[in-house]
């Protein structure tokens, strides 16, 4: 059998009461008021996100738009190239008119 322990049977009576601050509760509402004016801020952060999903929309579809613009751009100067230089007629097997 073993003995009893002292330090565990010292734990289960000791406990703690901790005297209340003088200005707990004036530092309580000083926060709470402070939360008040910070509430605003975060008002004005809650369309930050929409904001910049559609700014990227936007940026998206624009930068799209330009890279088919420059793909048709491309496509057109080829055919312009095949239709008027004679050689790439010849390769391309097209006849001369």
């Amino acid at each position: 059998m073993t003995p009893p322990d002292s330090l565990r049977s010292l734990l289960r009576r000791w406990s703690h009461e901790p005297a209340p601050a003088p200005d707990f509760a004036t530092g309580v509402w000083a926060r709470i008021e402070a939360a008040r004016h910070d509430e605003r801020v975060v008002v004005a952060f809650r369309w930050t996100l929409p904001i910049a999903a559609s700014l990227a929309l936007f940026l998206g579809v624009g930068a799209a738009r330009v890279q088919s613009q420059r793909v048709h751009t491309a496509q057109m100067a080829d055919f312009y190239v095949r239709t008027v230089d004679p050689v790439q007629r010849a390769e391309h097997g097209e006849h001369h008119p």
